[in-house]
C-alpha cells in the first residue's frame, strides 16, 4: 500500500542516518591492517657517495658509485594509524545528529499529511455515503410517486403533460443516483490510499463522530521547527570554523620486518630484518588564519537570516492560527444554521406530502418540496466536511 510504503520509507531514512552517525563514532577507533609488499628491482639504484668516507688518500671531490639495494625486497608488518585529535569531529558529530532529527522532522510532517488526508478521505466517503443513500431513497420514493400519478393519468384524474413531467423527472433521479455512486466509489478509490478496504465492510463512525475524535486538533508547525534546526546547523558550521585553526595529532606505528636479498628465498630467516617505528604528527594551519574570516561573516549571515525566518514564521503562525479559528466558528454557525433549515424544510415536505395525498397538489409542486428538503440536506453535510476542513487546515 503507498501509505506503507511512505512510512517504511521514513523509518528507513531515519535508520539511515543514526547508521552514518555509528559509522562517524566508528573513526575514532585505531585502525589496524597488516602491510605487505615485495619488490623486484629491474635495476638496483646506485647513489654516489664521497670517496674519502672510505679511502682517506681519495682525491678531494672524489665519488663512489655504491648499491644500496639488492635484487629483491620485501616488507610485511602490522600498522597502525591513530587520529588522536580532530578538531572538527565533535562539530561533525553534532551536524550527524542534526541530520537525524531533520528526517525525523520529515517523518513528523508525512505522518501528519497522512493523518489530515486520511481523515478528509473517510469523512468524503462517509458525505459519498450520506448522497447515495438519499439519492437511492428519493429514486425510490419518485418511483412510488410516479406509479400513483400513472392511475391518476389512467383514471382521467391527471393530465398527459404531468404524467411526462414526472417520467422525465425520474429518469432525472435515476441519473442522480448513477452520480451519486460514481462520486461514492472514487471517494472509496481514494480512502483506499491509507487503508486497506477489503477488509472492512462498514463504516461505524459518522461525521459526528469524526468531529469529536479531532475536536482537539492541533498541526504542528513544522515549517518552524526545520528553520530552527537549519539554524542550529549554521551555529555549527560556525564553531566548526573556528575549530579548523586548531592544529590536528595523528599517531602511526609499525611493527614487522623487512627482506633483502639478491635472491629470493623468503623462507631464509636470516635475509628478514626487523622494522619498528612509532610516529606522531601535528598539522598546524596556518593560512586558515587569513581566510576563516570571511567564511565565518558569511555563516553569521545567514544564522541571522534564519532567525528573521522563524520570527517571521511564528507571527504568520500566530495570525494563521486566528484566522483558523475564525474559519471554525463561522463553519460551527452555517452548520447550525443550515440544520434548522434542514428541520424546516423537512417540515414543509411533509405537509406538502399529505395535501398531494389529498389529491390537493400537482406533482411538481410536490417534487419542489421534495428537492429543496434534498438540497438542504446535502448543504448540511457539505458543511459539516467543510467544518472538518477547516479544523484541520
Amino acid at each position: 500500500m503507498p501509505s506503507t510504503s511512505l512510512n517504511r520509507q521514513s523509518n528507513l531514512s531515519i535508520e539511515v542516518k543514526k547508521e552514518e552517525l555509528k559509522e562517524f563514532k566508528n573513526s575514532r577507533i585505531p585502525v589496524f591492517y597488516i602491510d605487505a609488499n615485495i619488490q623486484r628491482n629491474l635495476v638496483v639504484p646506485i647513489t654516489p657517495v664521497p670517496a674519502v668516507a672510505f679511502d682517506p688518500n681519495a682525491l678531494d671531490g672524489a665519488v663512489i658509485p655504491l648499491k644500496f639495494a639488492t635484487k629483491w625486497s620485501a616488507k610485511t608488518g602490522l600498522q597502525m594509524e591513530w587520529q588522536l585529535f580532530d578538531p572538527k569531529y565533535r562539530v561533525e558529530k553534532k551536524q550527524k545528529i542534526l541530520e537525524i532529527e531533520s528526517a525525523a522532522l520529515d517523518q513528523a510532517k508525512q505522518e501528519q499529511e497522512w493523518k489530515r488526508d486520511a481523515t478528509l478521505a473517510y469523512a468524503g466517503v462517509v458525505l459519498a455515503s450520506k448522497q447515495y443513500r438519499l439519492a437511492l431513497q428519493d429514486s425510490i420514493h419518485y418511483d412510488e410517486i410516479l406509479k400513483v400519478l400513472e392511475i391518476r393519468y389512467k383514471e382521467g384524474r391527471e393530465q398527459l403533460t404531468n404524467y411526462l413531467a414526472a417520467q422525465q423527472e425520474f429518469e432525472r433521479k435515476r441519473i442522480q443516483l448513477y452520480e451519486s455512486w460514481t462520486v461514492l466509489r472514487d471517494a472509496d478509490l481514494e480512502l483506499c490510499r491509507f487503508t486497506d478496504l477489503e477488509t472492512i465492510k462498514t463504516l461505524d463512525s459518522d461525521i459526528n463522530d469524526i468531529l469529536t475524535f479531532i475536536e482537539k486538533y492541533r498541526k504542528n508547525n513544522i515549517t518552524e521547527e526545520s528553520l530552527r534546526i537549519e539554524r542550529r546547523t549554521y551555529e555549527l558550521q560556525k564553531e566548526g570554523v573556528k575549530r579548523q585553526l586548531l592544529p590536528t595529532f595523528k599517531l602511526n606505528a609499525y611493527l614487522g620486518e623487512q627482506y633483502y636479498s639478491n635472491v629470493l628465498h623468503l623462507d631464509k630467516g636470516k635475509e628478514w630484518y626487523g622494522s619498528s617505528y612509532v610516529n606522531a604528527a601535528v598539522k598546524v594551519p596556518i593560512s586558515t588564519f587569513f581566510t576563516y574570516r570571511s567564511t565565518y561573516k558569511r555563516l553569521h549571515t545567514e544564522f541571522d537570516l534564519v532567525s528573521l525566518k522563524i520570527d517571521s514564521e511564528r507571527f504568520n503562525e500566530d495570525i494563521n492560527e486566528k484566522q483558523r479559528e475564525g474559519k471554525i466558528a463561522a463553519a460551527r454557525v452555517k452548520l447550525k444554521r443550515l440544520e434548522t433549515i434542514a428541520d424546516l424544510a423537512r417540515q414543509a415536505k411533509e405537509n406538502q406530502e399529505r395535501i398531494y395525498k389529498e389529491g390537493r397538489l400537482l406533482v411538481v409542486d410536490l417534487n419542489e418540496s421534495i428537492h429543496q428538503l434534498n438540497q438542504t440536506k446535502r448543504e448540511v453535510w457539505q458543511a459539516e466536511y467543510d467544518l472538518i476542513q477547516a479544523i484541520l487546515e
